[in-house]
């Protein structure tokens, strides 16, 4: 389709996941190029790059019928517009809009879309093709973001989460791109920062957010309430929430109205106004002005979303809510997805491994109970807890031991210090210090809590799973062990790098994809697969210096000594 197509969407697929990393979304996005021909003479009516996929042109030969059946069948299909201008350009936009709804039928459809969710933007004439971009996004990793169900609202789009508004920013980016000549040879194809691609995209899904609430003019809100959020009163820094709802809406509970209301513009008289806010006694706000205090009640009826709470936490701190549960979060105006909820899987897992005679529904629901505190814990479930409480009771109260309900392990979690428990959930110890040496495994970015506990790890004493709980609401599980995998499946990473390193010439994009996917598993690697993957890596880059000026220099894979059968699934 033109010259720098694969060096665009390489260049993409890498920005993609800066912005997503950006927000803590942790993913590997993927990216495809799809051009249907207008004009000239070609070999294929269709392109896709990459051109070795796992798509095929004829995948797409009926695209153009699809794409007309959706347009005939579209909601908006009969919108007429007085201005005949303006009627030819609406049509002929939803027309291209169910192109790309086709093409991500097929995207999704496929083995591929099994796996990944994919995302397709409007399209671009490029040379003799119109051009359109695909991004696709891990299924169970898209699934696991706070997501609004509501789509559309009064005909107009809604972005459901934070991750949409990121993939429908960085769409719109690339497909600006394709404007430019020769796209894909620069060094930027977003021409913006990860960061850039982030605040805008907050600012998108902030607006979808507001509007759902009927705030018809949102804009640049979301640095408001940072604005909000920063500001002290008479050097105490604020905590209290924000309803965004119309006054009229059902279920909620108006206490107050403010006869001449407050405009969110105004940062320092919404500060001041948050002073009168409690757990129970919220500001009102709708179409950015707070028109009083109240607050949502039982009646409300979470289905609909059309009420939202900002829930402002400290200084620069700050979260979008929708029915308890956040769906964005900000700190000192870096925005991230809110932080993971109790890993149950992993927690039940890390039992099994570490302390298989546990009683894990004692212990979940001892966890559960402790991450409802809101000022940060640490539960230490030790495999000889009655050992440990004697050896810390100089920096400890050792008790005789007791099963604790979770109302009391909730009080107790108040205290400094962490809750020393056994494997069936009786508790030795409170006000627990615990100890260790440093030993290079701590985090300096995170508090005293986290960097405690991988002490304690570290100190070479008996199994033990440390569950810590931050102020901000981060939960964090250790030890972080890596995930048991299947030999089958490392087997066949090695297998596929073996065989596409020995073709020559070598299929080079598929070869160094190949190659990440073992370095990922380098760790359950054993000692002869190590040294095959060495030796088929050396015998590729003697080939590639006599053929290429490009040689990449890459360290030989190392068996680890902690690797075990206990990493194993089978």
């Amino acid at each position: 389709m033109w010259g720098y197509q694969h060096l665009f969407r390489l260049s993409l697929k890498i920005e993609a996941k800066r912005a997503f990393d950006e927000v803590g979304f942790d993913v590997a996005p993927s990216v495809f190029i799809v051009g249907l021909q207008v004009a000239g003479q070609h070999q294929y009516s269709v392109c896709i790059e990459p051109e070795k996929g796992p798509y095929r042109p004829l995948d797409f030969a009926s695209i153009t019928a699809r794409a007309g059946d959706l347009y005939e069948q579209h909601p908006e299909r009969n919108t007429f517009h007085s201005d005949q201008a303006m009627h030819e350009t609406y049509h002929r936009r939803l027309k291209r809009e169910m192109q790309a709804d086709a093409i991500a039928e097929v995207l999704n459809s496929g083995a591929t879309g099994k796996r990944q969710r994919f995302f397709v933007g409007l399209p671009v004439r490029v040379g003799d093709y119109r051009v359109f971009i695909a991004l696709g996004i891990a299924r169970d990793a898209l699934d696991a973001v706070p997501t609004l169900n509501t789509r559309a609202r009064d005909r107009i789009a809604i972005t459901p989460s934070l991750v949409h508004a990121i993939v429908d920013e960085i769409l719109q980016r690339a497909t600006k791109a394709l404007y430019i000549p020769d796209a894909g040879a620069g060094l930027s194809v977003l021409d913006l920062s990860a960061q850039e691609v982030v605040r805008t995209a907050t600012r998108r899904f902030v607006r979808a957010v507001l509007f759902c609430a009927g705030s018809m003019f949102a804009e640049n809100h979301d640095t408001l309430f940072s604005g909000v959020s920063a500001l002290p009163y008479e050097g105490r820094s604020v905590v209290g929430s924000i309803v965004v709802a119309k006054p009229e809406t059902s279920g909620l509970r108006i206490s107050m109205m403010l006869r001449d209301p407050v405009s969110i513009y105004d940062t320092r008289a919404v500060r001041k106004l948050m002073e009168a806010c409690s757990p129970e006694v919220q500001l009102l706000m709708h179409d950015g002005n707070v028109y009083g205090l109240g607050c949502l009640t039982d009646g409300y009826d979470y289905s609909r979303e059309e009420a939202f709470v900002v829930a402002v936490l400290g200084r620069g701190a700050w979260e979008l809510r929708h029915s308890g549960k956040s769906l964005l979060s900000v700190r000192d105006g870096i925005v991230r997805l809110p932080a993971r909820p109790l890993e149950v899987e992993y927690f039940k897992d890390l039992l099994d491994r570490l302390l298989p005679d546990a009683d894990v529904s004692v212990l979940l629901e001892l966890v559960e109970a402790a991450s409802r505190n809101d000022h940060g814990a640490m539960l230490v479930v030790s495999a000889d807890a009655a050992a440990e409480a004697k050896r810390l009771s100089p920096q400890a109260w050792a008790i005789e031991p007791v099963k604790l309900d979770p109302g009391l392990i909730l009080r107790l979690t108040a205290m400094d210090g962490a809750i020393l428990l056994d494997p069936q959930g009786r508790c030795h110890a409170v006000g627990v210090i615990a100890d260790g040496r440093a030993a290079g495994q701590g985090d300096p970015s995170r508090g005293s809590r986290f960097n405690n506990a991988i002490r304690y790890l570290d100190s070479g004493g008996p199994p033990a799973i440390i569950v810590t709980f931050s102020t901000d609401g981060v939960i964090d599980i250790l030890p972080r062990l890596r995930p048991r995998v299947s030999r089958r499946s490392v087997e066949e990473a090695v297998d596929r790098y073996v065989k596409l390193a020995t073709v020559r010439p070598p299929e080079l994009e598929d070869v160094n994809d190949a190659w990440e996917g073992v370095k990922i598993l380098e760790f359950y690697l054993s000692r002869r697969q190590c040294d095959l993957l060495n030796q088929k890596r050396e015998a590729l880059d003697e080939w590639r210096a006599q053929h290429s000026s490009i040689r990449l220099l890459e360290r030989p894979l190392a068996p680890s000594d902690k690797m075990n059968d206990r990493y194993w699934k089978d």
